[in-house]
């Protein structure tokens, strides 16, 4: 097997045989973009419209891009329902975003292999296995690098909302006391929030929208809620339906959730205040606690060395 690995044909022999595995797929690719192509030249005919060569050829390439993605795209509807799901708490929400992703696991699978394959002359002092444990670990690494991301995007995401969500509350409370609807106010301060604070301004631009396409509100503000995917805004969307089942004032149930929003954010700066000595001690005992013990053994040392001397 050493042999094998060391013969100076080994490396070329495997690629020829990972492209004459990837053929079939690579055959199937351009079959299917070629009707893709015909088929448009076809409704172009029809239509009596020319496009120009410059945006043809951008067409054809775009086409291409977007081909390679949707392939990529697994069957099982369940699958990609989870991973769209996913993808929008990250911010990603465009049509193509599902596509898009999956074609990134597949180049963070592929890319790598590649470069260990022509790295492979170079590795000659690893073990017999070497190589192979390094493919598995780059295949999984490949493939657990896009999940990991979108998690901590998500993450940040979220600190984000909850960060300035009292801020949006306080400007919704201004602005239902002003005299705008609860809707309008909700158009205003989204277009305040949209430097300060963009991820809330984000959320609610697509809730204006949703509420002005005529979607009902206790159903935009639910998806609201499962958009941003903390607890201030499950606990608003509830608030709200309460209110408006209950006939409450708006203005004054607004106030008291913005009181309570801004009392959570005062608790939780407390909160980590109160953490911050417990975290201080493991780097003072290992930083500075030996720090401060040399300079005050250290002159007793020195004396009692010229002493014994």
């Amino acid at each position: 097997m050493s042999d094998l690995l060391a013969h100076p044909f080994f490396p070329f022999a495997l690629g020829a045989l990972a492209l004459l595995l990837a053929v079939p797929g690579i055959v199937a690719f351009v079959r299917g973009q070629q009707d893709a192509g015909d088929l448009e030249r076809r409704l172009a005919r029809r239509g009596g419209a020319a496009e120009p060569s410059s945006k043809r050829q951008e067409s054809r390439i775009g086409r291409a891009m977007m081909g390679f993605a949707d392939q990529a795209v697994p069957a099982h509807e369940a699958e990609v329902s989870a991973v769209r799901a996913k993808l929008a708490h990250a911010g990603f929400t465009g049509q193509s975003a599902v596509s898009r992703y999956f074609a990134a696991r597949f180049i963070c699978v592929v890319l790598p292999q590649i470069g260990l394959f022509f790295a492979l002359p170079y590795l000659d002092g690893l073990p017999q296995y070497g190589p192979l444990v390094i493919s598995v670990i780059l295949v999984l690494a490949g493939l657990a690098a896009p999940g990991k991301f979108l998690d901590h995007r998500i993450s940040e995401r979220r600190i984000a909302g909850s960060a300035g969500f009292p801020d949006m509350m306080d400007l919704l409370v201004a602005c239902v006391e002003a005299g705008l609807s609860l809707d309008a106010a909700v158009q205003r301060v989204g277009e305040e929030l949209e430097l300060r604070h963009p991820v809330i301004a984000g959320h609610l631009r697509t809730l204006s929208l949703e509420l002005r396409a005529g979607k009902t509100r206790k159903m935009a503000w639910r998806a609201f809620a499962e958009r941003m995917g903390i607890e201030e805004a499950g606990s608003l969307s509830t608030m709200l339906r309460q209110a408006e089942e209950m006939g409450t004032s708006l203005g004054q149930t607004l106030r008291v959730f913005s009181a309570d929003m801004r009392q959570r954010r005062i608790l939780r700066a407390e909160e980590k205040a109160m953490a911050l000595p417990a975290q201080m001690t493991l780097p003072l005992i290992l930083f500075v606690f030996p720090v401060l013990l040399g300079v005050l053994i250290l002159p007793a040392v020195v004396m009692l060395g010229e002493v014994m001397g």
